[in-house]
């Protein structure tokens, strides 16, 4: 099990996250993880010093239908944050990752392709690099981009 921290000899990409274990676990000491809940979480430098700044729920269940479009929501929870643009010709300082708490394996499915065609729809035009989900259940979490899982935090029964 590959807890996601890197050494600090790693090259990330500035829309890469640092650790996302420590992510997530900051993330459930924000919010309660309860079955059928989503959230979307702000995080500064996500690269670097990888700062949460906000973590706001998303007003759609975790689990949805396959004809489920989200893509609406998700375009205004990321217009909510209110990024300002960098303009620094290095890309967004900011990130969105998707924190979708269900029961069942933590192991990607049907469900979680919704909430990726629904970013892939969102079309935001805001300043924020998205794509990024991470899967919660009672065995524990999973982190879509880089295969990062572990045992702690799992959803709150």
């Amino acid at each position: 099990m590959w807890s996601g921290h890197r050494d600090d000899m790693d090259e990330l990409r500035t829309y890469e996250l640092r650790d996302p274990a420590a992510l997530i676990r900051e993330v459930a000491d924000t919010v309660t993880l309860v079955e059928d809940s989503a959230w979307l979480a702000l995080i500064h430098h996500p690269s670097t010093h990888q700062t949460l700044l906000r973590v706001d729920p998303l007003p759609v269940p975790a689990l949805l239908d396959d004809d489920d479009d989200i893509s609406e929501h998700l375009r205004a929870a990321t217009e909510a944050f209110g990024v300002p643009w960098a303009n620094n010709g290095k890309g967004p300082d900011h990130k969105a990752v998707t924190i979708v708490v269900r029961p069942g394996f933590a192991v990607f499915g049907p469900n979680e392709g919704v909430w990726c065609r629904g970013w892939r729809r969102a079309n935001h035009f805001q300043d924020v690099y998205t794509g990024e989900l991470v899967l919660v259940t009672e065995h524990g979490w999973v982190d879509f981009m880089t295969d990062a899982c572990g045992h702690e935090p799992r959803m709150v029964a």
